[in-house]
Parts: C-alpha cells; structure tokens; sequence
C-alpha cells in the first residue's frame, strides 16, 4: 500500500514571488527515494485560519504532513500557535530547546542574554515532541495525529535540509514500509514531443502496468521519465532498461543521453570519459554557459574558460575573426560563429570550443537581423557544426538560457558523432 504525504509551505513571500519554494523539491526528492508518494503541494499565507485549514486537508488527504516555514521569532511565524488551535493544546517550554538556542548563538559570538522572541522559541505544542536543531534555533516539530504524522520543520533551507536527511528520513524509513518506486530518465532532443508520442505510440501501449511514461519537455530537449512501482528494486531496475531497449529500436537516433541530468552534467560526463578539453566563445549568451559548465562539481578536469566577445572588437581582435567575413555575412552568421569557436580553441588551447553569436533582443542587431536569431557553432579545429535557431517569441532572459542549453545539447550531438 502506498504511503501518501501533502507538503505545506508558509509564508507570504513564497505567494508574492519574492522567493521560489524548493523546500518542497527537496522535500519530494527525499519522499521518493522511499517510496513515500506526495500527493499534493500546497502554499498558504501566514494567517491563522490558512494554515489550520491547510492541516485539514493534509490530514484528509494524506499520512504524512511536512510542513516548512512559520517557526522563527518574528510576529507573522505563526506555524505553532496554529498547530496548537488544530491539535486543540497549549504551549508548553522545553528547556533543552533553549539550551540549544543559547549554545548556538554562544557560538555565533552573540553573549548578550536572550531577548523574549528567541526564548519564546522553546515553546512547542504540548501533544507534539521534537527534535533537535543543530542547524539553528528553530526546534523541528514531529506530532502523531489521527493515525497521521505531521512534522513541521524551519524555512531556511540548509536547517530543512539537514533535518530531512540527519532526523526525518531515518524515522520515515522505520516506520513507513512502502512500495519501492525506481525512476530512470532518458534524454530526448530533435524531435517535437507530439511527433514522438506518435512514433512511439504502439510501443508505449504496451508498456506493463506497473512501468508509467512522463513525457518532461523542457527548453530544448524532452526528458522520457520511467517510473516502476513494486517490491523488488532491481527487478523494477531490469524491467524499466527492458523498456529503454525497445525504444531504442524505435526512436534511438533521438536519443541524447541515457541517463538523467542537466546538459551541462551530462557534457561533462562524455568529455570527462573521452578524455577532452572545451572552451567557449559567447556573444549573445554573454558568460551563461561559462556559468552552467562552472556549475557542475569536477569541470575544472575539463571546461579551461570562456571568450566573452560581445563587442565585434574583441571577436576579432581576441579570438581572430577576420573582419572581412563579418562585413560579408554579418556577426551573426554561421561563418562568424565558427570563426569565434576555432578562436576559442586556439586561444585557450583546448580540444573542442562552442561559440554563440545572435541577437538577444529587445531591438534589432546591428546589421538588422531579426530578434531571436542566434548561431552556434561547435568545433575541434578540423571538423565543424553549425547550427541556426530563432526564437522571435522570447524575452531576453528565456532566450539567453534556451540557447545555452541548445548550444550544450549541439556539444554533446559533436562529441558523439567525432569521438
């Protein structure tokens, strides 16, 4: 049977979009890992009667609670007062709460006696326990109910993260025995998600009943999520790469990776395991996909740096583009392109380069091409691949990071083809 959770968060800067919920990825990730399935998510105001009615619906929909936000100091956490009205109890002051919250700021430096917010944070739900927090002064809240757990833990996400993984996973484990759900990921790009439903329309009718398929469009590339459901995991693992297998008969040519990631990781990886070194030369990316391939940990085996070229000055004067072909076919150009790219690899002595060179917006480039016409080329020096996308619909932001993506996904395609 499976064992469902409803996540809540709190907090009026989540509605307003000061700030964006990935407590509750997080939190999901974990679950899933074992085999506790979330069955809703939800974001509530910091008032009163928002909350309590959001722990109804949790206690009607679900077995498991979490809720993140509302416990510090300040007037609108207002988390436990609302508990207490659900749960129907007072406050009651634990003394080793406070003697954390007191260690803590010892730590910090901070000797000054604690003023009433902070020790107003030892006060927990009478029919609740909790559970130390070494990360900070807001207790972690864990409350049987009903059959039901609801556990309230603090909003900054390093506290949350580390009593997910340190205190709450371990205990979810012991007393929840679900079924195993294994997921695998497979990278699809060049193809439109509905002309891929189509190819593979007989196949995926097939797929057994405990196998579920998510088609996951992103930007630039359709993420194909197997999901299996059971009670042995290498079983699922075996069944789920019997799937892979059949559609790689299908739509093989499609496929980018066989294994779930950002571009940026998955280039890594295949660069890492050919043994290659890549630069960049970006224009209309303007450093992003310097960015995205510094983001990955280890890409310093790989990735030496990045050719920001903006200004026509520096494309020919840095990385050597002859002026003359940026008069004849305009810096936004497949011969441009590939001209930065091949600089880039001289430049900074690499085995491969990618270069961008397009038209971001919000007015027309200077040799009036149209907005959202970019080029990006991928080079070894000897062997080439250019490639055009225009994008007229997109604002700035969503262009430059469509074409970073697009331009790493082109990487990948070159590496695999050459190497």
């Amino acid at each position: 049977m499976k064992t469902k959770a409803t996540l809540i968060t709190i907090g009026d800067e989540i509605l307003i979009g000061q700030i964006v919920d990935t407590n509750s990825a997080f939190i999901a990730q974990q679950l899933n890992q074992i085999g506790i399935e979330v069955e809703e998510i939800l974001s509530v105001k910091d008032e009163l009667f928002h909350i309590i009615e959001a722990f109804q619906r949790g206690i009607d929909h679900s077995d498991i609670i979490i809720v993140t936000g509302g416990l510090g100091p300040t007037k609108d956490d207002k988390t436990k007062n609302a508990l207490c009205q659900f749960l129907d109890c007072g406050l009651v002051r634990e003394e080793k709460v406070l003697e954390n919250i007191v260690q803590l700021f010892a730590a910090r430096g901070y000797t000054k006696e604690l003023n009433h917010l902070n020790q107003d944070q030892a006060l927990i739900p009478e029919q609740s326990t909790f559970i130390q927090n070494r990360y900070g002064t807001a207790p972690c809240l864990w409350t049987a109910f009903q059959d039901k757990i609801i556990i309230n833990l603090p909003g900054v996400p390093f506290e949350m993260k580390g009593l997910m993984r340190d205190e709450i996973m371990p205990r979810l484990k012991e007393q929840f025995n679900s079924e195993v759900i294994v997921h695998r990921d497979i990278l699809v790009s060049g193809i439109p998600e509905s002309e891929l439903a189509i190819l593979v329309e007989e196949w995926e009718n097939k797929i057994p009943d405990f196998i579920s398929l998510a088609y996951l469009p992103n930007r630039t590339s359709i993420d194909l999520r197997f999901t299996a459901t059971g009670t042995d995991e290498e079983q699922l693992k075996l069944a789920i790469q019997e799937q892979i297998e059949l559609f790689k008969q299908i739509a093989g040519s499609y496929i980018l990776s066989e294994v779930s990631g950002k571009p940026a990781k998955i280039l890594g990886e295949v660069l890492k395991y050919r043994g290659l070194t890549l630069s960049t030369a970006e224009s209309c990316t303007g450093g992003n996909l310097a960015t995205l391939l510094t983001s990955v940990a280890g890409s310093s085996m790989y990735y030496y740096g990045t050719v920001v070229s903006y200004a026509t000055a520096v494309k020919t004067n840095v990385l050597g583009v002859d002026p003359k072909i940026i008069q004849e076919y305009t810096v936004v150009s497949a011969q441009v392109a590939e001209q930065m790219a091949k600089g880039a690899c001289k430049v900074l002595n690499t085995d491969l380069a990618i270069a961008t060179t397009g038209v971001a917006g919000p007015s027309k480039g200077e040799d009036g091409k149209e907005v959202g016409t970019v080029w990006v080329s991928v080079t070894n020096g000897t062997t080439t691949l250019n490639k055009k996308y225009f994008y007229p619909y997109m604002d700035r932001e969503d262009l430059i990071k469509t074409v970073s993506n697009n331009a790493l996904n082109l990487a990948i395609q070159f590496v695999r083809e050459n190497y």
